[in-house]
């Protein structure tokens, strides 16, 4: 069962990733104000309400990790800002089942840049193999990236990570201490309650949004990605 629900995940982050490209797919961040098991309204930062059907979405709690657990080997995404090199916005650590899942580099949207007073920014994703290096980075603007870590740690807790993807690609990133490092845990619809923070990639029919993946914080956890 376990084996089938991971299955059904890495699908659903496959998707997710690919959304940014996807021009009937969008993402939709926010609050739960009330769900009825088959749709979720979802209080956006602009104070906008967003109706979304969820009968057909797949679920996962979003869950607090943290820096030490990015080890060599694991494979990772993470939005990143600026290029030289990219500083890490958040971590996302994926199961092992989930190795590969939407392997790559490729642009996302704007997210709240929690390491430099919460104002958003813009990023991009990768998803790759992590190598470690020891140099230092700057910080600047965001990306994406996910893939199997190697890390090293550097100057205050930081730790510059080499994310290796679609065999030749490659982006050596810097993940500050104060960047959100959070993993995904299979979950159904029971998880959706109100007053939790929510993430949703919902495929857009006209003035409808299906969800497509829905991820909401454990513990009252707000997902970064």
């Amino acid at each position: 069962m376990k084996r089938l629900k991971l299955t059904a995940i890495a699908g659903m982050l496959a998707l997710a990733s690919s959304a940014a490209s996807a021009a009937d797919l969008q993402r939709v961040r926010g609050t739960i104000e009330s769900s009825d098991g088959s749709s979720v309204v979802v209080k956006t930062a602009d104070g906008k309400s967003e109706t979304i059907a969820i009968s057909g979405a797949k679920f996962a709690w979003v869950v607090k990790s943290s820096l030490d657990e990015i080890k060599d080997g694991v494979f990772i995404g993470t939005a990143t800002k600026g290029d030289n090199p990219p500083t890490a916005l958040e971590v996302v650590l994926f199961p092992e089942s989930m190795r590969g899942t939407a392997e790559g580099h490729y642009p996302w949207d704007e997210i709240v840049d929690t390491t430099a007073g919460g104002t958003k920014t813009k990023s991009s994703m990768t998803n790759g193999t992590v190598k470690s290096s020891n140099s230092a980075a700057p910080k600047t603007k965001s990306s994406m990236t996910n893939g199997t870590v190697k890390s090293s740690a550097g100057e205050g807790g930081e730790k510059t990570l080499t994310v290796t993807y679609d065999k030749d690609g490659s982006k050596t990133i810097a993940v500050p201490a104060k960047a959100p490092i959070v993993a995904f845990e299979p979950a159904d619809n029971s998880i959706v309650k109100p007053g939790s923070k929510i993430f949703v990639v919902a495929a857009k029919d006209g003035s409808k949004l299906e969800g497509k993946l829905v991820g909401v914080g454990k513990d009252g956890l707000t997902p970064p990605m």
